[in-house]
């Protein structure tokens, strides 16, 4: 009886050194690497979660990364479409003094020479490259959206040559990310500035640019009186183009800011939940030495008394 007894006693305390030492083992690598697990066999759920967490961010990162670049690319298109409003008002504003009754066909012929510098300038404005994709043409991004025509074949007619098809961005998510906001980040430019081969009628800026330098060269005074109010309602579109661009880009910097702060939430979530508290480690691994050298003295002891029956 006794000596089952003593067997019982010693298992149980070897059971015990057992869990001591693999206790003390955990606190160890939990203080020394500051993880809650390096495997997921060390704490399932907890790397299950990280994976998650670790995925949303990818998912936020790209998302952050694909807004930037077009909020870059939008304020760039709103800047130059403020650029050629601005020579387009200079436009204007050489109609009105030349609708004056007081100029004649020669004052009209410089003042042509004038007008069509301001066209050549805002065909380069119009392509104006961001990087190495041109701002204008649509998706067409490698080619120059707007070709000035042979001066003497085709005077001062400005054609399009990009298309309309739209690129967009996402600008948010779902929950699930199923869902997202999408933005178009591409801009077909004869929509807002026209094509004075195509549509040589239109109130936009290249067909009204155009009446206005021939209307100068013939010294047509119904044409220089009739382009004071095409290249206002030219401006109008240029100005309201810009401004619709400026919105988006706004909506995309918020989009942003939201994001990156739900970004930061993501990586606090995963502190939480992959990083160990060391304080608690540590008072951890010092009770798992206590518990261990207490195992390993009762085991010395039942160990001496064990012998002293058998020997004595």
């Amino acid at each position: 009886m006794i000596r089952v007894t003593g067997l019982m006693t010693d298992r149980s305390l070897m059971a015990n050194h057992d869990r001591a030492t693999e206790n003390l083992y955990e606190a160890e690598r939990q203080v020394s690497s500051g993880k809650r697990a390096d495997t997921p066999g060390d704490a399932p759920e907890a790397v299950s979660e990280v994976l998650r967490i670790n995925r949303s961010l990818a998912v936020t990162g790209q998302i952050i990364q694909n807004a930037r670049e077009g909020a870059s690319r939008i304020s760039l298109m709103e800047s130059i479409l403020t650029q050629i409003d601005n020579v387009m008002i200079r436009a204007k504003g050489l109609a009105i003094r030349q609708a004056n009754g007081t100029m004649d066909a020669e004052d009209r012929r410089i003042a042509a020479e004038e007008a069509a510098r301001l066209l050549e300038q805002t065909v380069a404005l119009a392509n104006t490259r961001g990087g190495e994709q041109y701002l204008f043409g649509g998706t067409n991004i490698s080619i120059p959206p707007f070709l000035l025509g042979d001066p003497q074949k085709e005077p001062f007619v400005v054609s399009y040559k990009g298309n309309h098809r739209s690129s967009t961005i996402q600008q948010g998510f779902t929950p699930s990310f199923r869902q997202a906001g999408l933005m178009k980040t591409t801009v077909s430019g004869d929509r807002i500035l026209g094509d004075s081969k195509k549509n040589p009628d239109a109130n936009l800026a290249f067909p009204a640019l155009r009446r206005f330098v021939l209307g100068l060269r013939s010294n047509d005074e119904v044409a220089i009186h009739n382009a004071i109010g095409e290249l206002d309602l030219a401006i109008r579109s240029i100005s309201e183009r810009a401004a619709v661009l400026g919105t988006y880009e706004r909506s995309l910097r918020s989009t942003i800011a939201r994001l990156e702060k739900y970004r930061t939430d993501l990586k606090v979530l995963r502190s939480e939940t992959e990083d160990v508290d060391i304080p608690k480690a540590a008072s951890r691994m010092a009770l798992s030495q206590n518990l261990l050298e207490v195992s390993a003295k009762a085991s010395r002891n039942i160990l001496q008394n064990v012998q002293n029956v058998l020997f004595h």
